[in-house]
């Protein structure tokens, strides 16, 4: 990602940086604590999500004829598989003859998935193609019993599953309207050409949203990440855009006034500012100087829970001991400590105060009203 094609972004950022001041509203505001502990409001959420297009995967994780991957969503096991003419697809992972899981394995490859129970048989199309003693099942139409399609969509390196595609939005809108406004962003990321380093869920004691407000504002990096991260960044500072309800936002490295008497077309942004995207409703996409990641929450089956998923991205997979080592080392510093000992442990700590009655909002300083910004488009697009 060179900085020439943030430049109008970087001269602004650059402006804040000699001000010492970044963007301020005139006033204080909050966010009602009751977002994050109450059962109306999750049960709205999760009709939300299943409303949109939600990343499921990588790419490169549904690689060649047959490769299949197993995902669990909303409590529903999904499985993804590649198909012959190349097309990915989505299906309920369950036999249309009584129910049962059908494939149960995580990941591989086959041409065939057979279910454990009676070896009902489907291809990678999910049409059923064996039925043993199919006599039995005199008057039986196998094409009323193919496996239950979802929509899925391929695009910009990620594989986007909308769970609910009865709604006017997903009927209507490809995954690049919906993200209207980022696509020149999105291509040119590259990110198709990406491979996957690292991938770990997790599940966490709070709210889907507190995870994502950590990523919308600076002023916790010198406290929160003073053991991790904040070295390399400059406090209280930050610029961001809104593209409906997704946003894009810049957070400057300590070096980036190097920028200023710099060739832009030869220069990598991430080595001097942080870029971030957030994909509404639940993807966080984070630049680092040689890697990216990419972080997606996904609300709990109670109200306090969620999980995290957190899969970094590289240019290609290590050729050496020392280029492994080399992203060992950034697993270890972003996911093990910045993003599980701090973020994650930042998170329950705010949920139990919100359970335990302490709060009754969550207090925005004039510098953190991004988060304020991204909750009111959350609310907006509920059923409540």
């Amino acid at each position: 990602m060179k900085a020439s094609y943030y430049e109008k972004q970087l001269n602004l950022l650059i402006q804040k940086v000699k001000a010492k001041s970044g963007e301020e509203a005139e006033s204080t505001t909050s966010i009602s604590a009751n977002e994050l502990n109450c059962s109306a409001r999750l049960e709205a959420e999760k009709r939300l999500f299943a409303s949109q297009p939600q990343l499921v995967a990588h790419s490169s994780q549904l690689e060649g004829a047959g490769a299949f991957l197993v995902c669990e969503l909303d409590t529903k096991s999904i499985l993804l598989v590649r198909g012959k003419d190349g097309i990915a697809r989505a299906f309920l992972n369950y036999c249309q003859h009584r129910g049962t899981k059908l494939e149960q394995e995580k990941s591989g490859c086959k041409g065939r998935f057979t279910c454990p129970y009676h070896s009902w048989t489907y291809d990678a199309a999910g049409t059923l193609v064996g039925v043993p003693r199919a006599d039995l099942f005199p008057g039986l139409n196998k094409a009323d019993k193919n496996l239950r399609e979802l929509k899925l969509e391929e695009a910009f390196g990620f594989l986007w599953l909308t769970l609910d595609s009865s709604g006017h939005t997903a009927n209507n809108n490809t995954v690049e309207h919906y993200f209207s406004g980022l696509v020149d962003d999105l291509n040119g990321l590259g990110f198709s050409n990406y491979k996957v380093y690292f991938d770990k869920t997790r599940n966490l004691a709070a709210d889907w949203k507190l995870p994502i407000y950590a990523f919308l504002e600076s002023y916790h990096i010198s406290t929160l990440h003073r053991d991790s991260i904040a070295n390399f960044f400059i406090e209280n500072i930050a610029i961001s855009e809104q593209f409906g309800p997704h946003i894009r936002s810049f957070v400057p490295r300590k070096n980036i006034l190097e920028l200023e008497s710099a060739d832009l077309d030869s220069e990598e942004l991430p080595n001097y500012v942080t870029p971030t995207h957030i994909l509404f409703p639940n993807v966080c996409l984070i630049a680092h100087p040689t890697s990216y990641t990419v972080i997606a929450m996904q609300p709990g089956d109670t109200p306090g829970t969620s999980t995290w998923r957190h899969m970094l991205l590289v240019p290609e997979l290590p050729n050496s001991e020392a280029e492994k080592a080399h992203f060992d080392k950034t697993i270890a510093v972003l996911d093990g400590q910045t993003y599980e000992n701090e973020d994650m442990w930042a998170s329950e700590q705010i949920q139990q105060g919100v359970n335990a009655g302490a709060i009754d909002e969550l207090l925005l300083a004039t510098h953190e009203q991004l988060l304020k910004v991204f909750s009111d488009s959350v609310t907006q697009r509920l059923d409540l």
